[in-house]
């Protein structure tokens, strides 16, 4: 080979050693960029979801056994429930805890109808002294915030992951994108109920999505149980969560099938959610 053409075989291969070695570079730096945004999307948008779900579930479940189980020592006065079997049964203290914290006052008896409700509960709110009070009692009245803080803490993740999936801003394939948006869409659907007698007796889907938006926080997640608990208290703003309050205190009403089929639909999410985790 003349001296000529090694100088040119060597000015070729130099070119061709540099575009290989940008490529390669590129190639690396975008499959580093996507490990991290999908490192990212796991902490923000997945592990929160199924954490949520899950918690929401175990709730779920447990009020129902308390509502079902419940020693007569742990009762509300001589309040009492009857199921869809014909027995009765005395409600437990924890549905007084969910009717305090809607109306600021332990005293009142339980609603039997919403629509028969005649008194706001806003401007109660606006009473400093009774809003202390319930302040004071934050200790007794915590299963019954963090029922409501879980289903709300659910509805802003999954009101969120839904959207994403459904305008394709989360890096998943087709097949389990599809997969989670129908799971998800079936918990949204149980839960606003879909008995053939009382359709929507649980919490509206519209309304759903409302409460998922509230709760949303401008550092792009769910916020704190603290502030949440600060706006069921507050004058202003309280109303957003009226529908988490018209479940849990009734939720004696849904047991047999609204919160049935929610926890069956929250776990079948939960699964999945853990599967592609």
């Amino acid at each position: 080979m003349s001296p000529g053409a090694l100088e040119w075989l060597k000015i070729v291969g130099s070119f061709l050693g540099a575009l290989v070695g940008g490529v390669g570079a590129f190639s690396l730096k975008w499959w580093l960029d996507q490990r991290q945004l999908r490192g990212k999307e796991k902490q923000t948008r997945w592990l929160p979801l199924f954490g949520s779900a899950l918690e929401l579930r175990e709730r779920l479940d447990d009020l129902t056994s308390i509502y079902k189980t419940q020693p007569p020592r742990e009762t509300w006065d001589d309040h009492v429930w009857t199921d869809s079997a014909g027995r009765v049964h005395r409600l437990p203290t924890k549905a007084r805890d969910f009717h305090e914290l809607f109306w600021l006052d332990g005293g009142r008896g339980p609603i039997r109808s919403f629509q028969d409700v005649r008194v706001d509960p806003g401007p109660l709110r606006k009473d400093d002294d009774a809003v202390q009070r319930v302040r004071s009692r934050i200790h007794e009245l915590n299963y019954a915030t963090t029922s409501l803080y879980r289903m709300a803490k659910y509805l802003g993740y999954a009101q969120r992951v839904r959207r994403e999936l459904e305008h394709g801003r989360l890096m998943i394939a087709g097949g389990p994108r599809n997969e989670v948006i129908e799971l998800l869409l079936n918990v949204r659907k149980e839960l606003n109920g879909t008995s053939e007698q009382h359709p929507g007796a649980g919490v509206i889907d519209d309304l759903q999505d409302l409460i998922g938006e509230s709760v949303w926080d401008p550092e792009d997640c769910v916020i704190s149980y603290y502030e949440f608990r600060g706006r069921l208290l507050r004058a202003e703003g309280w109303e957003q969560f009226t529908e988490l309050f018209r479940f849990f205190i009734h939720f004696h009403l849904k047991m047999d099938f609204e919160v049935l089929k929610t926890s069956e639909a929250l776990r079948k999410l939960c699964s999945a959610l853990d599967r592609l985790a």
